[in-house]
């Protein structure tokens, strides 16, 4: 099940629209890998006065702690996770590339067997005075 919570008034960032796109589609694509059928995934968005976030949360295996830190590193697959999905690694890593090109922030939160949480804040569009 995917459930999507986006506030009618989010604001603009500033970036490249597709890039930005390709960082959502990654992630929910992640989430979707690795969690099992009748498991649930949740995009939600919010803002503050600076910033923009988004998330996607999902109720699968979790990551172990032990391989949090290397979650974005090039090529780095959690061992074990090749039974449950095809990838190469890099799916991470570009996001937290283009994020970070973005003058933004890409953080992790996950839990065994409990699910894991991506939150990307951005900084807000401010034209120009």
């Amino acid at each position: 099940t995917l459930e999507v919570a986006l506030p009618e008034d989010l604001p603009t960032i500033a970036g490249d629209g597709d890039k930005i796109r390709q960082v959502v589609l990654n992630l929910l694509s992640n989430a979707q890998k690795y969690t099992p059928d009748a498991g649930e995934i949740r995009l939600s968005a919010g803002y503050d006065q600076d910033t923009v976030w988004f998330s996607v949360a999902d109720n699968g295996a979790g990551i172990p702690e032990q391989y949090m830190p290397r979650l974005f590193e090039k090529f780095f697959r959690v061992p074990g996770s090749e039974r449950s999905a095809q990838g190469t690694g890099l799916g991470l890593s570009i996001c937290k590339r283009i994020v970070e090109t973005h003058r933004g922030r890409i953080a992790v939160d996950s839990r065994e067997n409990a699910g894991t949480t991506f939150t990307v804040s951005l900084p807000r569009f401010s034209p120009r005075h």
